[in-house]
């Protein structure tokens, strides 16, 4: 999902057709949301390095 498709399609058809049969529309758009997130911060996550444990406040101190 992260790696952009070379074909330029994401999600097919038929894969959110199957994806609708176990979902209802508002669990639907609340599992988008929730991988839009998590797609959201992953890259961040992995630009700025955070160490496990540490509150933000102290993450980046000089």
């Amino acid at each position: 999902m992260l790696t952009p498709n070379p074909s330029g399609e994401r999600v097919s058809d038929e894969l959110y057709a199957r994806a609708c049969e176990h979902y209802d529309d508002k669990a639907l758009a609340t599992l988008i949301m929730a991988i839009g997130q998590v797609c959201f911060f992953l890259p961040l996550a992995l630009i700025g390095k955070p160490l496990p444990g540490v509150s933000p406040a102290e993450q980046w101190r000089p």
